[in-house]
């Protein structure tokens, strides 16, 4: 973390486009704030994100730079669950970001997300070294651990992103699970939405979640989405996630 200053010789404000996709080619001006959107397994988004080398499209893309966001889908790695090297590389985006644009520290940043996205969406708020000022996540796997043999692709990919450090596995894969760091969370504005028949991360671990942030003082806006299965959103849903990331609020 010590080493952002050395390392924007490879993320920087003139290439940082070859390490996200943004919805640049739809601001009017200045950005007044920064959207971060975090990959879901496999790099897939149920918000409109894509890997590939594209412009982010598509009327949310639009919507937010019409509010005077900049959103960047980052590329972080396909199944990265917010390790260290994850919040390392996006912190290195918002640098470059806000040193193109001229915004400071105190800009709006607001982390989102969906699945192994959503879990990111929270992590970053914790571990990141910038301030994050909102958060909106959406079907978020909220216990890596208790996650780890929902569905076949997820193991290997968990154990192949935390194999590499020096302690357990275990300890790796709790440090980026937001059930084990309540107490570390920012006092900020959260939005979550949850599916109510979602097959990987129920809903009841998702609620249970929801109230131990809510006792510790946060404030924490939850939606279940009844009768959706995973990744999906109503159209109500929907429409007041990208209202709270637009604004911050509800």
């Amino acid at each position: 973390m010590g080493h952002f200053r050395e390392d924007r010789d490879f993320i920087n404000r003139n290439n940082y486009r070859l390490y996200c996709n943004t919805n640049e080619e739809y601001l009017k001006g200045t950005p007044m704030g920064i959207v971060l959107e975090f990959p879901g397994l496999g790099g897939g988004s149920c918000l409109g994100g894509t890997l590939e080398m594209v412009p982010y499209g598509g009327d949310y893309a639009a919507e937010l730079a019409d509010a005077g966001l900049v959103l960047a889908y980052v590329f972080a790695g396909p199944w990265s669950w917010m390790n260290g090297g994850a919040v390392r590389f996006s912190d290195l985006i918002v640098d470059a970001l806000r040193e193109k644009y001229g915004l400071g520290d105190d800009t709006p940043l607001v982390s989102t997300g969906g699945s192994m996205g959503g879990l990111a969406g929270l992590t970053y708020c914790a571990k990141s070294r910038h301030k994050v000022t909102a958060c909106a996540v959406t079907c978020p796997c909220i216990d890596l651990r208790g996650s780890m043999f929902v569905q076949d692709d997820i193991p290997r990919t968990v154990v192949s992103t935390f194999a590499g450090g020096d302690g357990p596995i275990g300890d790796a894969i709790d440090g980026v699970s937001p059930v084990a760091f309540t107490e570390n969370m920012p006092f900020i504005p959260y939005f979550i939405t949850a599916d109510g028949e979602d097959q990987l991360f129920p809903v009841e671990g998702i609620e249970a979640y929801v109230e131990v942030m809510r006792k510790k003082g946060h404030e924490v806006y939850l939606e279940v989405m009844k009768g959706c299965r995973h990744g999906e959103f109503t159209p109500e849903a929907r429409r007041a996630f990208t209202d709270f990331v637009k604004t911050g609020s509800r």
